[in-house]
């Protein structure tokens, strides 16, 4: 990500709120106010203005500014908020079975929160250089016909050549790989290496070929080349979607058990919501 004045501008903003929400902290403390509920309030509106962003995405035709600056008030928020929480819980760690288990939320949420803004900001450039550009739910149609234009030529290879070669050769090393999916770790951390190797088993199958064999096994190549590309748009496109289905979920939770987090906590201090 690169440091722009605009974005060194908003994190200099979010560590001079976080600053001053210390410094209040620190003065409730001094003259024996309890400052856990100031910041809890902060904290619980905090949170409930970086939902909006779901809101906000559901909902494109509310004149409410635009989802591009939703996700900045979303990020930069985000960030206070880690600050904030820090700050409530007094810098330790929490103890009993509600503060553990917000903390633990918590902590699922940031996390899933920073991940997030990684790979928003990464994969999509990544994907406009690998292959042509493929919509996620299409891909399983997609992977469907390479397989079977693959199948097709192992069997043309047999009636073409009269030989079992290159058919011998795709149902032991392509048959399966063709099948489904593949290699999404390696896909997501650029490793390639099953590729690699697959491809120099294409190079020494190539060398005992003769021309009208080899013009098929390149064809083949070509399908295989296709096949990791659309592999490569599903890890990169799923990892994109499924890092949701942790965040959001979390999100919820938390809010809603930080509803009972408010309810006891005024309860056992008796004051008066």
């Amino acid at each position: 990500m690169i440091l722009t004045k605009e974005r060194v501008g908003r994190f200099a903003l979010v560590i001079a709120a976080a600053a001053f929400i210390y410094l209040i902290h620190g003065a409730m403390v001094a003259t024996l106010w309890e400052p856990a509920f100031v910041t809890g309030w902060v904290l619980l509106g905090s949170m409930l203005v970086l939902t909006l962003l779901n809101a906000r995405k559901k909902l494109p035709f509310l004149p409410l500014a635009n989802v591009r600056s939703w996700v900045k008030l979303h990020v930069y928020l985000g960030w206070f908020v880690v600050a904030l929480f820090a700050v409530h819980v007094d810098f330790r760690i929490p103890n009993g079975g509600i503060e553990v288990s917000m903390a633990v939320l918590f902590l699922i949420v940031a996390a899933s929160g920073a991940f997030g803004i990684f790979i928003t900001r990464t994969l999509p450039a990544r994907l406009t250089r690998r292959g042509e550009e493929v919509i996620f739910e299409r891909i399983p149609i997609f992977r469907t016909q390479l397989r079977e234009a693959a199948d097709d030529l192992a069997i043309y290879s047999v009636e073409q050549t009269e030989s079992t070669s290159i058919a011998d050769f795709y149902v032991k090393d392509l048959k399966e790989w063709f099948s489904g999916p593949k290699d999404y770790l390696e896909h997501l951390f650029e490793l390639n290496g099953r590729f690699f190797g697959l491809m120099q088993k294409f190079d020494s199958m190539e060398r005992y070929l003769n021309d009208t064999e080899k013009e098929v096994l390149a064809e083949l190549r070509a399908l295989a080349r296709k096949k990791s590309d659309l592999d490569y748009h599903h890890a990169l496109q799923k990892t994109l979607k499924a890092w949701l289905f942790v965040h959001i979920p979390a999100t919820y939770a938390l809010l809603a058990l930080a509803g009972v987090h408010v309810i006891l906590a005024y309860a056992f201090t008796g004051v008066s919501l």
